[in-house]
């Protein structure tokens, strides 16, 4: 492991990158958690049965996911850090070398689960990096992605310093890739250094216009907030997003609680929020 601190310059030139190869990866991980993220209940219930038919299978292959941590799977697999410049549609597993079956289940995870969401994946992994590019204009790099996790620190200078698994040298493009796993990872390789981070790492500003007969329902506060649910967020990251004090919002999540519109999963040392399938039933039955 060494040390990298990114100069200002590189900072300045980092570059956004979307991979299917890390978002395939990132999905395997969560199909073979063993307890998921709750929000994830519909999705996984749509593709883990086919999964785990497949590791039934393959029971030596089964036994590789159950011996290791997702989180650690990047580096076990020594992925590189994406070509921000490479077709962003089409899964390549150059320069892997996995077990064979592996590699299968990583290219059946990519054409029967990613590939068929793969636009609208896309769609909102842009939309992420746009909104955290235009919050790094205004405030900084800092305050865009704030949460990177263990292998990055902030300095007081703005400054960027990682623990990346070799000595990089100097002059590295320094990459954001963002995918929706639970947890992010360093990936370096051609002259990159590669930041892969969830995208519940920080706040993204977004119009969410709930129904009107929702708010005629519930208030308009709280509309907007079940509206902004549409994936997991913090009390912070929802005042952001609709403009309210965090104590107002709290609020109004202590009646969402109770109604049992809204749930609470702690993700690291805070909490996040998230829809249950009674506010999912309520929006989906709403007009328009």
């Amino acid at each position: 492991m060494g040390q990298w601190q990114v100069s200002t310059e590189t900072l300045a030139a980092c570059r956004f990158a979307f991979s299917p190869l890390v978002e395939t990866v990132a999905t395997l991980g969560i199909l073979a958690e063993i307890r998921p993220e709750p929000w994830r209940r519909a999705w996984l219930a749509t593709h883990q049965p086919a999964f785990h038919r497949h590791l039934a299978a393959a029971p030596h292959l089964a036994d590789w996911l159950a011996e290791r941590h997702a989180a650690d799977w990047p580096a076990e697999l020594r992925l590189p850090a994406p070509d921000p410049d490479a077709d962003p549609r089409r899964l390549d597993l150059t320069g892997l070398a996995p077990d064979p079956a592996l590699a299968e289940l990583l290219d059946r995870t990519w054409q029967h689960v990613v590939h068929p969401e793969w636009p609208a994946r896309l769609r909102a992994l842009r939309a992420d990096a746009t909104a955290r590019r235009r919050l790094a204009e205004q405030h900084g790099w800092a305050a865009a992605l704030p949460a990177l996790g263990p292998q990055h620190r902030w300095l007081s200078t703005g400054r960027l310093r990682l623990t990346v698994p070799e000595d990089e040298r100097p002059d590295a493009e320094l990459l954001f890739v963002p995918t929706g796993a639970r947890h992010g990872w360093i990936a370096q390789g051609a002259g990159r250094v590669a930041v892969v981070y969830p995208t519940c790492a920080a706040p993204v500003a977004a119009p969410h216009t709930p129904p009107a007969s929702l708010g005629r329902l519930l208030g308009s506060a709280r509309a907007e907030l079940l509206a902004g649910l549409d994936r997991p967020r913090d009390t912070g990251q929802l005042a952001t997003l609709t403009g309210l004090s965090p104590a107002t919002v709290g609020d109004h999540l202590t009646v969402l609680l109770d109604a049992r519109l809204v749930a609470r999963a702690r993700s690291g040392t805070a909490g996040r929020y998230y829809r249950t399938a009674l506010a999912d039933a309520l929006l989906s039955a709403q007009p328009g």
